[in-house]
């Protein structure tokens, strides 16, 4: 074993094995014969060593997905953005979840404890704007002296910390609390999008991530609570999660169905391995339901999460939802097919039934979820997005209220079947 090129990965404080380069550049790892806590669903406790193809999924899922926020980071410090490994050694201390990567020579007994008390250096206004105008330039923080953060996705984003409520750049080895995302240029008004469709999706029922928008003198931001984070009376500790790529060990590129990413049975099939599947059907079902109303084509699978809590397994709380239908510059395809479409306006009720049945959900019930949610979502809509002072509060409801209409027209006549 190269000291050089093997890093130690925990989960919190616990040693769970090693991540090694080989010759060829190649992932091997190989967990702790000690250890009893999986990394993965793709990646079950056993003691030989899984190869690259068998690991890749999980750990490249950790890394950011743009190649400009790669090359960024290689300026930054000197390393070969196309080699991950090197990417996860210098950036993967704070990843999503609870994994953490560390230099071979550094030994659990360094670790510090799972609850780690909040503190970081408050932005001002001013300072704050800075740094989210440089993020195309610096991603992850990169311009700050000692943080490794990775944050997965290809969206410009911040990880942070809030101090007495205030957007804060955290200190060293301090666990980020909140994701801080900026408006995505060429996207109009998609912070307040984003947060009508979750705070629509809240409405209805649906477990989603926590978000507010916020905003500095000049720019505006939402600033989403990390689900993945257990923040109690000041302290903070990480849960394990992984999305639905990681857990099939699919790398980011081919996140979505047609490229050989996540299909809508393979989600039901994670989510089968949750404490409660039942449950979890339920949610998912909505979800799934719900992007389609909303017109979010980007559900893609590494838009879904789940949690590794004391209580098992569970279905990670909804995020990154926008309407992404209202945008003439993006595609219509969903990133999963209904049956045996990605185009939404050829679905009809016989495909919504076809995947019932492939899925092994009741098609009966399946229709009534679909008529209630169609019936509702306008009204809620209309309610969240009266206190959004935006232009894309009206482009959604007329999609939404057009989309949802035409559904229960399907659904309801005879011709529409």
């Amino acid at each position: 074993m190269n000291p050089k090129k093997t890093l130690t990965v925990r989960l919190n404080k616990s040693f769970v094995g090693y991540l090694e380069q080989n010759q060829q550049g190649k992932f091997v790892f190989t967990y702790s014969p000690e250890n009893n806590i999986p990394l993965s669903l793709s990646l079950p406790i056993r003691e030989e060593a899984y190869e690259d193809k068998e690991c890749r999924g999980f750990f490249e899922g950790l890394l950011p997905e743009g190649e400009q926020v790669r090359i960024d980071i290689g300026k930054k410090y000197g390393i070969n953005p196309k080699n991950e490994f090197s990417l996860l050694k210098t950036i993967g201390y704070d990843c999503a979840g609870a994994v953490s990567f560390t230099d071979y020579e550094e030994t659990p007994k360094k670790l510090r404890n799972e609850f780690i008390a909040v503190r970081g250096k408050k932005f001002t206004d001013d300072s704050l704007e800075e740094y989210i105008n440089e993020l195309p330039r610096k991603p992850l923080l990169t311009s700050s002296e000692g943080l490794r953060l990775s944050l997965a996705g290809a969206q410009d984003k911040m990880a942070v910390v809030l101090v007495d409520g205030t957007v804060s750049l955290p200190f060293k080895d301090v666990p980020t609390t909140h994701i801080l995302k900026p408006a995505i240029k060429g996207v109009e008004d998609s912070i307040e999008n984003e947060y009508i469709c979750l705070k629509t999706a809240k409405a209805m029922g649906l477990n989603v991530c926590n978000c507010e928008i916020r905003s500095t003198k000049n720019l505006k931001y939402l600033l989403l609570e990390r689900y993945d984070r257990d923040v109690q009376d000041g302290k903070v500790r990480r849960i394990h999660q992984e999305d639905f790529c990681q857990a099939k060990n699919i790398i980011s590129s081919f996140k979505y169905e047609r490229e050989g990413g996540i299909r809508i049975k393979d989600c039901y099939e994670i989510i089968m391995q949750t404490k409660t599947p039942a449950v979890s059907a339920l949610e998912l079902t909505n979800r799934i339901i719900f992007n389609y109303l909303i017109g979010n084509a980007d559900a893609h699978g590494k838009n879904f999460s789940i949690l590794y809590t004391e209580n098992g397994i569970l279905l990670a709380p909804a995020y990154d939802i926008l309407c992404t239908a209202i945008y003439p510059n993006l595609t219509k395809n969903m990133a999963m097919k209904i049956d045996k479409y990605y185009e939404p306006d050829k679905i009809y009720p016989r495909h919504w039934e076809r995947m019932a049945d492939s899925v092994g959900i009741s098609y009966t019930q399946l229709r009534k979820m679909i008529l209630k949610m169609a019936d509702k979502l306008p009204f809620e809509l209309v309610e969240v997005a009266k206190d959004v002072d935006s232009p894309v509060s009206s482009k959604l409801y007329e999609f939404v209220k057009s989309n949802c209409d035409r559904v229960i027209g399907r659904f309801t006549t005879k011709s529409g079947a």
